[in-house]
């Protein structure tokens, strides 16, 4: 109880305004706020080539070995020339590294209560990479340890904060030479957010900035409080949570809200991006039919590049339609200021149209720090692919894989 306590009492931070209709906010020109409208590019959507953003792609075998077997691995990372892949069987997770070429390098860490031991973490993005160093560190339950680039055990810092019954832990990064964590808590279905330093304490006193307005246009006392989506089916409750990920020294933050935020590393948070989404917008507190009549962005599979955000929205049962799932591909120019909505190669398959090799359509689930976009494919799937589309590279590689054979790292360099 007096560790859940340090969430209100010890973090003194910033307010994620739970409105979704704060247009004050993004009217003045002094906010630096760039707008992406998401009406001006409905009708519009075009088959994007993938040359228009990216120089060269490359197919990267993972070496297959008894110690060394992979399943599904969907969300990949390749920071400093190593892959970095996350396999799970049951409640039980392994981290494991491969070079540039697909050598397998060895395990990252290893399963247990002791230091520099992880246990169990529900989430799928626990692993990630330090910016400033390059060492890959991997949030466990309540604490974030790090290992060096060859995966020794570097050392471990324990959140103020640990997961009971009712609060959750959903992620960490580390941000400068302190860490930022996003929580979930279920007795008040509302999401949050802490900095704490290396010796697990939480930050008091972050930077102030201007108040937010609420949705009535009154001004109110800033907080650590982060919106969330709760939706309820019978006894069933789904939470829609905030999304973190890295930006160079940066870690950006997206809530339910209708804003992207960028924390640096003195721990000051800056608007960057707001989402228009006119007579699509999702309402509060909505149903299945509002959600189904909505267009929504999926936080979630963003990813950002100097020129460009990558974004994945739910069209729900809006056009373009016909898509299973309904998802439509979004490509954002930071210079231009211009969405474009990727109209799909085919139905089954969602992404930029390969035009440097003539092979599969292409979409990142990553993008290193180097430029690097990665994307994976199941041995099966490549090869089915590489029968379909015309590229030499793909159906060079197709011949040397089999059934068991680990998955291909498709590497496109922006």
């Amino acid at each position: 109880m007096k560790k859940y306590q340090l969430l209100y009492l010890s973090v003194v931070i910033i307010f994620f305004a739970h409105s979704c209709r704060e247009k004050s906010t993004y009217d003045s020109s002094s906010t630096g706020i760039k707008t992406i409208s998401l009406p001006d590019a409905i009708g519009k959507e075009r088959i994007v080539n993938l040359s228009e953003v990216a120089q060269s792609i490359r197919y990267i075998p993972l070496e297959t070995s008894d110690s060394s077997l992979l399943g599904n691995i969907p969300r990949p990372i390749l920071e400093n020339g190593v892959f970095y892949v996350t396999i799970r069987s049951g409640f039980k997770e392994e981290f494991m590294m491969y070079n540039i070429d697909g050598k397998f390098l060895g395990k990252l860490g290893r399963y247990g209560r002791a230091a520099g031991e992880y246990q169990t973490n529900l989430s799928s993005l626990a692993l990630s990479v330090d910016y400033k160093s390059g060492n890959p560190i991997i949030f466990s339950t309540n604490k974030v340890i790090e290992y060096d680039k060859k995966g020794n055990y570097i050392k471990e810092v324990k959140s103020p904060v640990e997961s009971t019954f009712n609060l959750m832990l959903l992620r960490v990064k580390k941000l400068g030479d302190n860490y930022i964590s996003t929580l979930y808590d279920f007795d008040q279905r509302k999401a949050f957010y802490l900095f704490f330093n290396a010796n697990g304490e939480a930050i008091e006193g972050a930077p102030e900035l201007p108040k937010a307005q609420n949705r009535d246009g009154v001004k109110t006392k800033e907080s650590n409080e982060v919106s969330t989506t709760v939706l309820s089916a019978s006894n069933a409750i789904a939470v829609s949570t905030p999304y973190m990920y890295d930006y160079k020294d940066n870690t950006r933050l997206m809530g339910n809200t209708d804003t992207l935020y960028t924390f640096n590393p003195k721990m000051e948070k800056r608007a960057l991006y707001h989402f228009e989404y006119g007579k699509y917008e999702l309402p509060l507190n909505s149903t299945g039919e509002q959600r189904s009549q909505s267009i929504f962005l999926i936080s979630g599979f963003t990813c950002e590049w100097e020129d460009y955000l990558f974004l994945t929205y739910n069209f729900g049962n809006n056009i373009p339609n016909g898509y299973t799932p309904p998802l439509v591909r979004g490509v954002f120019n930071k210079k231009s200021g211009e969405l474009t909505l990727l109209e799909r190669v085919t139905p089954e398959l969602w992404g930029f149209n390969n035009d440097l090799d003539n092979g599969a359509p292409f979409w990142p689930v990553h993008i290193s720090n180097q430029g690097e976009m990665i994307m994976p494919l199941s041995a099966a799937k490549f090869t089915e692919l590489s029968e379909k589309y015309d590229s030499p590279e793909m159906k060079r590689v197709a011949a040397t894989l089999t059934e068991e054979s680990n998955p291909v790292m498709v590497v496109v360099k922006l």
